[in-house]
């Protein structure tokens, strides 16, 4: 072993020091909203057509391809032939002496050995970031075997803390899905280490979906407010803006929450309501007096358009009282949307009470916001495979036609894909006035499946007409995943049966918009073919579709 005897203690006692350390978790930063946080794409870039920069005016040298590392081979000879801490070792001494050529050689060998990329990661970037950069950003060819993910993690965590315009200019200079990743992260550090170079990043690089941790934000806005809500509005990325905006209403209203709100009523557009909206919460929560007389006090424009925000705060404390106000100072559209606040601020702290005052209520627009607001606390989330509550369904069926509609365009997907058998049964037992048209195609399809005879049989305790279309959307699911299963029990219903010929062209109209259409429909019976061209003619299609279906379907 080439390891020197005189060094042997210290580097044994950081190599395990090292190990232990990287072994443990890590505590990772993630985004506010669980629902939006980033991941590094795998997708390698394609090679950049021209040269990028390392830093200030330093121009980058050409990446060394040439994987021949005398110091990776004999690596992965001593590897070979050690185990324990003794592999450490070498990993260690081998990581101190590498020069940036030798790195993808080494990266290469710590595939699968996390802990082992991690430290020889921070360590590229430590000599040489830009070398890494440009390793990365190499053809396909040259990057296969690398630990990617691992690399670009690492290299994105700490170049925009060691040399942000290195990094900001490399990623300025091409364009890939990675580097759109990339650009995330290095814009998400930068809003952590300078709040508006961060912010201007995300816009001009477009970032829309993505909303970093704004804990930056809450220290930068309170020193200037103001500043801080023109710089957003000048600087607009999507998500990002808006969960600035509401942290800077939040923090400009602790100080002087007046007038900020007169800013904001000056500012048209959803920044300008996210920070008026945010701003009046926040007042309204620490002086409810307050915030009441300068809104009772503001124009009718303005108290309009806040008087949602700021009923929803006063109604987790008093939601009679908020809603007496809004009945005294508002009217038509403004009450509806103030009283749908008023319900889901008293929803947030007791739904059961929310839920009795919209019982109690007469059937008026704003009774179906109301209704609304309480369904959308009450109701499973999209695809949550949570049941609904009984009492929920109770609830609902005892509202009013307009709004029980209300209801159900609010929750019908999320329901639809949680619980589809109990929003089967409470369709099969309501008023059609009260049903959007499409629910029952969309549970149809649900049910279809899971259990496409069930699904079925549910359509025809249906009315004749939506039974009919119902079973259909449910027949062309189940053709789409059984084709052979369905055909065969189409075939066998009577030919009296009305369903025969519905489920049919129900299956054709689906039929036609899939990828395989053209294969599928040419495998047909000529009977049915005759009968499927009759279907597409009728169709709103893209010409060239229509044309290259109805030649497959031609006679034979």
């Amino acid at each position: 072993m080439r390891i020197l005897f005189s060094s042997l203690l210290i580097v044994s006692a950081a190599g395990l020091g090292l190990a232990v350390g990287f072994a443990l978790p890590r505590k990772t930063k993630t985004a506010s909203e669980p629902a939006k946080q980033m991941a590094i794409s795998s997708e390698p870039a394609s090679a950049p057509k021209s040269k990028l920069f390392r830093g200030g005016t330093q121009q980058r040298a050409s990446v060394n391809h040439n994987d021949d590392s005398p110091l990776a081979t004999q690596l992965e000879r001593d590897l070979s032939m050690s185990s324990g801490v003794t592999r450490w070792l070498y990993w260690l001494e081998a990581i101190e002496k590498a020069k940036p050529a030798d790195f993808p050689r080494l990266a290469r060998l710590s595939q699968g050995n996390p802990t082992a990329t991690r430290f020889l990661a921070l360590r590229w970037v430590e000599l040489d970031a830009g070398h890494l950069f440009d390793t990365l950003f190499a053809s396909p060819r040259e990057v296969a075997g690398l630990p990617f993910n691992e690399l670009a993690s690492a290299l994105f965590e700490a170049w925009p803390k060691r040399d942000p315009d290195a990094a900001i200019a490399a990623l300025g200079g091409t364009d890939s899905a990675a580097a759109r990743n990339w650009r995330m992260r290095v814009a998400t550090v930068m809003v952590e280490k300078d709040v508006e170079r961060g912010l201007r990043l995300m816009s001009e690089w477009h970032i829309e979906n993505y909303g970093p941790r704004m804990t930056a934000v809450a220290q930068w806005a309170p020193g200037n407010p103001q500043h801080a809500a023109e710089f957003t509005l000048r600087n607009p990325a999507g998500y990002a803006s808006q969960l600035a905006m509401e942290t800077i209403g939040k923090e400009w209203a602790k100080i002087h929450p007046a007038p900020a709100l007169e800013f904001a009523a000056n500012k048209p557009g959803e920044l300008g309501a996210a920070l008026a909206a945010a701003t009046l919460k926040e007042w309204t929560a620490r002086n409810l007096t307050d915030a009441a007389d300068w809104l009772t006090a503001a124009d009718t424009k303005t108290r309009n358009r806040l008087s949602a925000p700021f009923v929803e705060t006063w109604a987790k404390e008093d939601a009679a009282a908020a809603l007496k106000w809004c009945q005294e100072n508002l009217a038509g559209s403004a009450l509806a949307s103030a009283v749908g606040g008023v319900v889901k601020g008293a929803a947030e702290k007791n739904l059961g009470a929310a839920a009795e005052l919209v019982s109690g209520m007469n059937p008026s627009p704003a009774r179906a916001e109301a209704a609304a607001a309480v369904a959308r606390k009450w109701f499973p989330e999209f695809s949550s495979d949570k049941p609904v509550k009984q009492e929920a369904v109770t609830w609902l069926g005892g509202l009013d036609s307009d709004s029980a509609k209300r209801v159900l365009d609010q929750v019908l997907w999320s329901w639809s894909t949680s619980d589809p058998k109990s929003l089967a049964t409470y369709l099969a037992a309501s008023q059609n006035e009260q049903v959007p048209p499409h629910a029952y195609s969309i549970v149809a399809r649900e049910l279809a499946r899971k259990n496409p005879s069930e699904a079925i049989e549910w359509a025809t305790k249906l009315p004749n007409n939506r039974g009919l279309s119902a079973g259909g959307e449910a027949f062309s699911e189940w053709r789409r995943a059984q084709p052979e299963e369905a055909a065969k029990w189409l075939n066998e219903l009577p030919s009296t049966d009305a369903r025969r010929q519905t489920f049919f062209e129900s299956a054709i109209r689906s039929l036609a918009y899939d990828p395989q259409a053209a294969e599928q429909l040419a495998a047909m019976a000529a009977t049915d073919c005759a009968a499927a061209r009759t279907v597409i003619k009728t169709m709103s299609l893209p010409e060239d579709r229509r044309s290259r279906l109805l030649d497959v379907l031609k006679p034979r």
